[in-house]
């Protein structure tokens, strides 16, 4: 049961689980064999989703732009999980304040431009993952939610 009631059919949340299991939608094609810190914004990728995703897919191509969440699989063997990284500037921040994929659960997410769909697969340019990296989501990109003018970086 996703959701259970009280009396005034005042909705309770069940526990969240502790662990969750997610699986590839598909993967990222690409010829980039090994992980950069930088130079993704003109790497065109392939997205071949599995053949089961074909009507999920569904008129993202009216979209100029989606988001694509990845698992950065080869991360997740990497013999450090660092809690901060000094980046190039010299300062020191938490991994949370870092694009470093050296995370606690190894996603990725990038907004990305969608150039093309050709059945299962979508072509697109920025995409920072690998060749061969699964992709668990697609969403399409939303200005209205997904773009903050005068959003602040140090």
């Amino acid at each position: 049961m996703f959701w259970r009631r009280k009396r005034n059919d005042d909705w309770v949340r069940p526990e969240p689980p502790a662990e969750i299991v997610l699986r590839a939608i598909g993967y990222v094609r690409n010829g980039v064999a090994k992980p950069r810190p930088r130079g993704w914004q003109q790497v065109e990728s392939r997205l071949e989703m599995l053949p089961e995703h074909l009507a999920r897919l569904d008129g993202i191509e009216a979209y100029s732009h989606v988001l694509v969440v990845t698992y950065l699989d080869i991360a997740a063997g990497a013999p450090e999980k660092p809690e901060t990284l000094t980046l190039a500037s010299g300062r020191s921040y938490g991994i949370f304040a870092t694009r470093s994929q050296l995370r606690p659960n190894h996603l990725g997410v990038s907004a990305v431009e969608l150039l093309a769909r050709d059945g299962a697969t979508l072509s697109v340019r920025g995409l920072d993952a690998i060749d061969g990296t699964p992709v668990l989501d697609i969403k399409p990109y939303l200005p209205e939610y997904d773009a903050v003018p005068g959003a602040r970086i140090p």
